[in-house]
C-alpha cells in the first residue's frame, strides 16, 4: 500500500514537472522567436523544437538528471542501478525517444500529411491512436513510460536538498514565465483595436517585410487593370473567393464587371453559387425590368433562397446585392452589351429531398468540383464552336475550387490530389494556356476549424501595412510572395508547394480589419419559414432547432460586422496561455516553499541527532 502511494505521488509530481518543463520550453521558444523575427522569420515550431532539445539535453547532462521543474518538485532521472544518468542514456531518452519519436514524428504526420480524404484522416488517427494505446499499455505493465524502458532509466525522488539549486531553478522559471506573460499582455493591450482581426503579436517590421513592401510599391497595379491585363493573355480568369459571407470582395467583382471593357470584350461570368437548375430563372431575372425596388427585392430573395443545392437557405447578403447589381447593369445596357451569367453548382431538388437522399445521394466534394468543371468546359467549348464574339469569362470560385493545376518543372501534370479535387485545376488541364487563377487576400481556411491564422504568419499583411495597404494586383511568378510556401489549405504548409505553383497571381483588396461579414436581406423568410424548416429536417433535427433560433433572431434584419478572423487564436494563445502560465507559476511557488520547509525541518532534525 505504501509503495502504491509512493508511485501515485511520483506520478502527479512527474505530470506537473512535465507540464512546467513544456511551458518553460514554449516560453523560451516564444521569446527567441520574437527576438529573431526582428531580422528574419523562421517557423515558430523551429524555436520550440530547438528549445526542447537544448533544454532537456543540457539539464540532464549538467544537472545530474534534473530539469528546472524536477529540481523544484524533488525528482531526478537516474540509471536503473541508481547511478548518474550516462550521456548515451540521455541521447536515447531525450534525443531519440522524446525529441524525434514523441515530437518531430507526430508533428510531421499532422502538419505535412494531406488530410482532405476521410481515409487519410482515419488512417492517421488510427496510427496515432495505436501509438498512444501502446504507450499506455507499457506504462501500466511496467509502471514506467516507454522512453525510460528504452533508455534504461527511471525517475525517483531526489534526496539532495541543496537550496541553491531549487532557488536558481525557481527564479529561472519565474523569470521566463513572468516575462512571457508581460509581453503577451502588453501586446494585447497595445493592439486592442485589432485584437479580433490580427494575430498577436503581429509580424514585425524587418528587412524581409520591407523588401516585400518595396515590391508592392514598384511591381503592382490596380486590381481592375491587373485583371484586364490577364484577359489579354487568358480566356478564363478565376478569382479565388474569400469566405462566402465576406462582402467587400463583391465590390471588387462589381468594379471589374461594370468596366465598359468587360461587356465589350469579355461578356461572361461563371459562378460556383446558384444551381444550374436555375439557369433559365437566372436568365429571365437578369433581363427583367422590375416596376419598383420592392418587387426587385422580393424576386431576388426567392432566387437566392431556392437556388442553393447543398444548403436549405443561402443567407449571405453579398449574393443578393450582386444579383441586383447585375440586373440593373443588364437592364440599363443595350442587348449586345448584356452580360451572361452561368451558374454551375449541382442540380437542386429540394421539393423531393429527404434525409436519406441528402446524406447518401449528394456527390462528394471532388465529384462536385468535377461536375462544375464539366459544365464550365461545355459552355466554353460551345462558345468556341459557334464562333461567338465573346468567349472569355470571369470565374468566381471559392477556396479550393480555385486552386490551380500542379505540374512538375517540365510542365507535366503531377499526381498531386489538387489535380483531381479542384475545378480550376481540371479546367487548366483541359485548356492549357487558356486559364489563370488569382488569389484574393484572405486567411487560410480551416486552420484548426475556426482558429484562423494569417498567410505566412502575417508577413504579407505587414508588408502591405508598410506599403500603405494599397489595392494591388501582381503575378506570383518573379515575386517574393510567389516563392513562399503554400499555406492556404487546412493547416498544411508543405514545402513541396509554393504559392506560384498553385496560383497565377494575387490581388490585395482591403486589409483584414476592413473585411465585412453580412447576413440577411429583405424578404429572406417571406412565405418560406415552413419550407425552410422542412429542408432543414433533411440535414437533421438539430439543424431544425438551430434554424428556428436563427429565424427568431434574423427575421426582418440584416447583421453586418467586421470579420474577427483572429479572435479565437488570440483568446487561446494569448489570454489562455497567459492564465495557464500564471497558474503553473503559482503551483511552482507552492512546491518551492513546501520543499524549502521540508529541507529546513530535515536539517534541524539532523543537527539535533548529531548534537
Amino acid at each position: 500500500m505504501e509503495s502504491q502511494d509512493r508511485i501515485k505521488t511520483i506520478f502527479w509530481r512527474r505530470l506537473f514537472s512535465a507540464l512546467t518543463d513544456l511551458l518553460f520550453i514554449y516560453c523560451t521558444g516564444f521569446l527567441a522567436h520574437l527576438l529573431v523575427m526582428q531580422w528574419i522569420f523562421l517557423d515558430p515550431f523551429f524555436f520550440f523544437a530547438l528549445s526542447w532539445i537544448t533544454y532537456y539535453a543540457l539539464c540532464n547532462l549538467l544537472f545530474n538528471g534534473r530539469t528546472l521543474a524536477k529540481a523544484i518538485t524533488g525528482l531526478q532521472v537516474v540509471s536503473m542501478d541508481n547511478d548518474r544518468i550516462a550521456p548515451r542514456q540521455i541521447v536515447i531518452r531525450e534525443v531519440v525517444s522524446k525529441f524525434i519519436i514523441l515530437l518531430l514524428l507526430p508533428y510531421y504526420i499532422i502538419h505535412r500529411v494531406h488530410f482532405y480524404q476521410k481515409s487519410d484522416i482515419w488512417t492517421t488517427f488510427a496510427v496515432l491512436l495505436v501509438a498512444v494505446i501502446t504507450m499506455l499499455v507499457l506504462f501500466f505493465i511496467y509502471k514506467r513510460p516507454w522512453w525510460e524502458l528504452a533508455s534504461s532509466t527511471k525517475t525517483v525522488k531526489c534526496r539532495e536538498g541543496r537550496r541553491l539549486i531549487r532557488l536558481t531553478s525557481f527564479l529561472a522559471i519565474a523569470g521566463i514565465f513572468v516575462l512571457t506573460d508581460f509581453i503577451k499582455i502588453s501586446y494585447c493591450l497595445q493592439d486592442q483595436q485589432r485584437f479580433g482581426t490580427r494575430n498577436i503579436p503581429e509580424f514585425p517590421v524587418n528587412d524581409e517585410t520591407r523588401r516585400y513592401a518595396e515590391f508592392i510599391k514598384t511591381h503592382s497595379q490596380d486590381p481592375v487593370e491587373y485583371v484586364f491585363g490577364l484577359f489579354s493573355k487568358y480566356d478564363l480568369v478565376v478569382l479565388d473567393e474569400r469566405m462566402h459571407p465576406e462582402t467587400t470582395q463583391y465590390e471588387l467583382f462589381s468594379k471589374i464587371i461594370s468596366d465598359p471593357r468587360f461587356a465589350a470584350k469579355i461578356g461572361n461570368i461563371y459562378t460556383e453559387l446558384i444551381s444550374r437548375s436555375y439557369q433559365d430563372s437566372l436568365n429571365r431575372y437578369l433581363n427583367t425590368v422590375f416596376p419598383n425596388e420592392d418587387s426587385l427585392n422580393m424576386v431576388t430573395a426567392r432566387l437566392v433562397v431556392n437556388s442553393n443545392p447543398l444548403w436549405p437557405i443561402w443567407g449571405n447578403t453579398n449574393l443578393f446585392d450582386f444579383l441586383k447589381f447585375m440586373n440593373r447593369l443588364n437592364t440599363h445596357s443595350p442587348d449586345n452589351l448584356r452580360i451572361n451569367w452561368y451558374c454551375n453548382d449541382l442540380p437542386a431538388d429540394w421539393p423531393r429531398m429527404t434525409y436519406i437522399k441528402y446524406h447518401t445521394n449528394l456527390p462528394r466534394r471532388e465529384k462536385r468540383d468535377q461536375s462544375m468543371a464539366v459544365n464550365i468546359a461545355s459552355i466554353y467549348r460551345d462558345k468556341i464552336s459557334r464562333h461567338e464574339k465573346n468567349i472569355k469569362g470571369l470565374l468566381i470560385l471559392n477556396h479550393w475550387h480555385g486552386f490551380g493545376r500542379i505540374h512538375d518543372r517540365n510542365g507535366n501534370k503531377t499526381g498531386h490530389f489538387f489535380n483531381t479535387l479542384c475545378t480550376t485545376a481540371m479546367l487548366m488541364d483541359q485548356f492549357p494556356g487558356k486559364v489563370c487563377n488569382v488569389l484574393i487576400n484572405t486567411v487560410p481556411f480551416g486552420q484548426f476549424s475556426t482558429i484562423f491564422g494569417p498567410c505566412q504568419y502575417g508577413k504579407w499583411d505587414k508588408a502591405f501595412d508598410i506599403a500603405g495597404n494599397p489595392d494591388a494586383g501582381f503575378d506570383f511568378e518573379n515575386s517574393p510572395f510567389g516563392d513562399d510556401n503554400f499555406d492556404d489549405f487546412l493547416w498544411n504548409s508543405s514545402s513541396e508547394l509554393k504559392y506560384k505553383d498553385v496560383f497565377t497571381g494575387f490581388i490585395f483588396y482591403k486589409p483584414l480589419e476592413k473585411h465585412i461579414k453580412k447576413i440577411g436581406f429583405p424578404y429572406m423568410f417571406y412565405n418560406f419559414k415552413d419550407t425552410l424548416l422542412r429542408r432543414e429536417s433533411c440535414l437533421g433535427e438539430s439543424y431544425v432547432q438551430g434554424m428556428k433560433e436563427f429565424i427568431s433572431i434574423m427575421d426582418g434584419k440584416t447583421d453586418s460586422h467586421g470579420i474577427v478572423y483572429a479572435i479565437f487564436y488570440n483568446i487561446i494563445v494569448n489570454i489562455g496561455f497567459t492564465l495557464i502560465i500564471a497558474l503553473t507559476l503559482v503551483i511552482c511557488l507552492v512546491f518551492y516553499f513546501v520543499s524549502m520547509k521540508r529541507t529546513k525541518l530535515a536539517t534541524g532534525f539532523i543537527q539535533q541527532v548529531t548534537h
